[in-house]
């Protein structure tokens, strides 16, 4: 089935409406974003990257906005250093599980059979 411009983009509407208005989203990746935060990723921000060794070219913008995010994040949480390069879910999960537990403690998944998520 085609759908015109005008109802896709209803449809579009309608998905935000459902999913920030009915929903609670516990991924973490698809969590809300504030509309700052979502004007600047669907800027060409949002599809650059850059590397701490300066290998991609014209990122001069970028690299500035990198580290002082990454000076606010050092403040804010009290660390010596920060990364604030986009990381993939299964990673992040790492991250939490590694920063919230201690050597030896049992960590229980529900399995993707039972509703789980099958990342872990």
């Amino acid at each position: 089935m085609l759908h015109t411009i005008s109802e896709l983009i209803a449809m579009l509407d309608e998905h935000e409406k459902w999913r920030g208005q009915n929903s609670i989203n516990l991924i973490p990746s698809e969590n809300a974003m504030s509309p700052m935060v979502r004007a600047a990723l669907s800027s060409d921000f949002g599809q650059r990257y850059t590397s701490q060794d300066k290998f991609y070219m014209g990122t001069r913008f970028l690299d500035e906005i990198e580290l002082h995010g990454e000076e606010l994040a050092k403040h804010l949480f009290g660390a010596e250093t920060a990364d604030l390069r986009p990381l993939s879910g299964h990673i992040a999960d790492l991250i939490v599980l590694a920063s919230l537990t201690k050597p030896n403690d049992s960590v229980v998944c529900v399995s993707a059979d039972n509703g789980g998520y099958p990342g872990i």
